[in-house]
């Protein structure tokens, strides 16, 4: 058996659906399956190749399910809210590294001669 969600992506699962069922789709459970259509969204969502993580995927979750709420007719599967999924926020980058001209040249000498070695074998 996998392994239990964590309460914050629970949470984020279950608000999400809640939304859904509001707007009644063809499709959707019934008031009695309410509760384990959560239980199979959150499993199937946590056991998906996804390292999912609160901070990353929290906000990206909440999106995935407005565009999922403004894009369908019926029911969806949970993999739909998968291909909903904004990408991860990219980290800054890092700024370029600040080499003197005398480094540079360093540089370029020790790569000519790496290069040389190799070409020589």
């Amino acid at each position: 058996m996998s392994e239990q969600p964590p309460r914050w992506f629970r949470d984020r699962i279950t608000a999400g659906l809640q939304a859904l069922v509001v707007l009644h789709l063809p499709g959707g459970p019934g008031a009695d399956t309410v509760a384990y259509t959560r239980d199979v969204w959150v499993q199937t969502l946590w056991d998906a190749p996804i390292a999912w993580d609160d901070r990353l995927d929290g906000p990206r979750i909440e999106a995935a399910f407005r565009r999922l709420a403004r894009s369908i007719d019926r029911w969806p599967p949970p993999r739909a809210l998968l291909e909903m999924l904004p990408q991860r926020p990219q980290p800054r980058p890092l700024p370029a590294p600040r080499m003197s001209a005398a480094e540079r040249a360093e540089a370029s000498r020790r790569l000519r001669e790496a290069l040389d070695q190799i070409l020589r074998r």
